[in-house]
């Protein structure tokens, strides 16, 4: 059961690993709490190589076919799109290998001797439909690289069908803001400024390397010092070679859901802010820190504004083209 503290208009509790904060207007029934608490539950027995007990983990273990169900779908089908994006660097197979550098369900955080076993193909392995997902025994499931989004996303359903209309859902950082602007609920009123977020910079967590307006849309971000347990062995794997990226250290990505905005700051990576924007319909923008010289961008005419207050520099003030569906799936 999450340790839950829940407040007037906000709900906070741990999950996944991460702390989720929930903002709304109103105190959340309890009924909606429940619910949310329960969908986060499924998603990491169903999900986390982490657990023991969980059914990718007795997927790696037995090998076989599992029903992955509607969330597998829209995962595993991004999955196959950022494959053939990154030509391969980003796999949801990569688990063995984050497991023989030290990331496993023990935290073990001591690489095995000699290098990684070479991470199998994903061409062929999912199907496309939510049954038919079949791997050979040992294979180890990692969907970190749009996990934590698709829940975020599938939060903020529940919220949406429980007929909260504004709110901010942020796990961790992953931050999905919907309707108004914080604390105006009342649709006759002109729309508010946009949610102001901070990109943190990777380095020190007192500073932002610059700040987005956000509204009616979804931001990550990803950095190699996040999940880091060693000089140079972090959480941020290129499938085709097994090792840690090098090249690029924080990453931060604004789309129209949750799961999309994780999947193109894994993608940014490996790509440059364009391409991401150009290979993944929906994502508005991309914002790259290299381990060696400036922020690069897309879709941010004069990249993020200069953390320093209101009114300096200009801010993205995003909104999506057309409504969200319930459930969406990026097919």
């Amino acid at each position: 059961m999450p340790d839950t503290a829940t407040l007037a208009g906000r709900m906070q509790f741990e999950g996944i690993g991460t702390r989720w904060r929930i903002d709304t207007p109103q105190t959340l029934p309890l009924s909606v709490e429940a619910r949310i608490h329960a969908v986060v539950a499924e998603f990491d027995y169903m999900w986390s190589r982490f657990r023991a007990d969980s059914l990718v983990t007795a997927l790696g273990r037995e090998g076989g076919t599992i029903p992955v169900g509607h969330d597998g779908e829209a995962m595993l089908r991004l999955y196959s799109r950022l494959y053939a994006a990154t030509d391969g660097a980003v796999n949801p197979l990569v688990g063995a290998a984050l497991e023989h550098l030290g990331y496993d369900a023990s935290y073990r955080l001591t690489p095995l001797p000699g290098a990684p076993a070479p991470v199998p193909t994903w061409e062929g392995i999912f199907q496309g439909t939510t049954a038919l997902l079949t791997v050979r025994r040992g294979t180890v499931l990692d969907v970190g690289a749009v996990g934590k989004g698709r829940l975020v996303d599938l939060v903020a359903d529940i919220l949406i069908r429980a007929g909260q209309h504004t709110f901010t859902v942020d796990a961790g950082g992953d931050m999905r803001h919907a309707g108004r602007a914080a604390g105006d609920d009342d649709a006759s009123q002109p729309l508010g400024p946009p949610l102001r977020v901070a990109l943190e910079h990777p380095f020190d967590a007192s500073r932002a390397v610059g700040v987005v307006g956000l509204r009616d849309a979804a931001i990550a971000a990803s950095a190699t010092n996040r999940r880091a347990w060693a000089e140079g062995l972090h959480h941020v794997i290129d499938a085709r070679t097994g090792a840690p990226v090098a090249d690029v250290t924080a990453t931060w990505a604004i789309a129209r859901t949750a799961m999309l905005a994780d999947a193109a700051s894994t993608a940014a990576f490996f790509l440059p802010p364009q391409e991401v924007l150009t290979a993944l319909d929906g994502v508005h923008a991309v914002v790259v820190m290299p381990t060696r010289g400036p922020l690069r961008h897309a879709g941010l005419p004069q990249g993020p504004a200069p953390a320093r207050g209101d009114g300096d520099g200009e801010e993205l003030r995003t909104r999506p083209t057309a409504p969200l569906a319930y459930g969406e799936v990026f097919a």
